[in-house]
């Protein structure tokens, strides 16, 4: 009988937060590209440094699906290290930006009494860096630094249907790399 009161506890506890996605472009991903380039894009995609919930994959599936419409060839590189010498090179990184300590305090306050006191924190998130590489020569990095509110707090039961109406972080990671396509188109032109 404890653990289902545990595990009722639980669910009430993590399911009154509210997350709120703010600072990430936002652009029409159905803009088709009328002349894709003609040589092959290698990229490399860095692990997350912390538990991530859809953009890892996202940022994946972006660079198979969509950017092989841009380019005569996509081709995934494991080892950072290994920088072409030859072609279009992108290394993709991201960093958290971790919630404020006041904001850490309140988070655990807030846990401690199953969310009966509110928490909440605004400026944490991620800063993503698209750096741009050809023929072994760095030729700029593209920043994206979207940011995160949560609210935490037993009596937002009643309006956590919110969430289903905000960016998940899926969402702001395909928004990111849409703008990076946008923002590289210059510099691809040039190939």
């Amino acid at each position: 009988m404890k653990f289902y009161r545990f595990m009722f506890l639980l669910i009430l506890t993590f399911s009154s937060c509210i997350t709120y996605y703010r600072d990430y472009p936002i652009i029409d991903a159905s803009s088709k590209t009328s002349n894709p380039s003609k040589v092959k894009l290698f990229y490399h995609i860095e692990p997350f440094p912390i538990l991530e919930f859809g953009g890892y994959t996202a940022l994946k599936s972006f660079f198979k699906t969509k950017l092989k419409s841009q380019f005569s060839n996509t081709e995934e590189i494991l080892d950072e290290k290994n920088i072409p010498n030859k072609g279009v090179y992108c290394k993709v990184s991201t960093q958290w930006a971790p919630i404020s300590a006041q904001a850490l305090i309140f988070g655990y306050l807030s846990l401690a009494t199953a969310t009966i006191l509110p928490a909440w924190s605004s400026n944490d998130g991620f800063d993503v860096t698209y750096s741009l590489y050809r023929d072994g020569q760095k030729i700029k990095d593209f920043s994206y630094s979207p940011r995160r509110s949560i609210f935490l707090w037993i009596f937002t039961l009643p309006v956590v249907w919110i969430n289903l109406f905000t960016s998940t972080e899926e969402e702001i990671f395909k928004a990111t790399s849409y703008q990076f396509l946008q923002d590289v188109k210059p510099y691809l032109n040039e190939l």
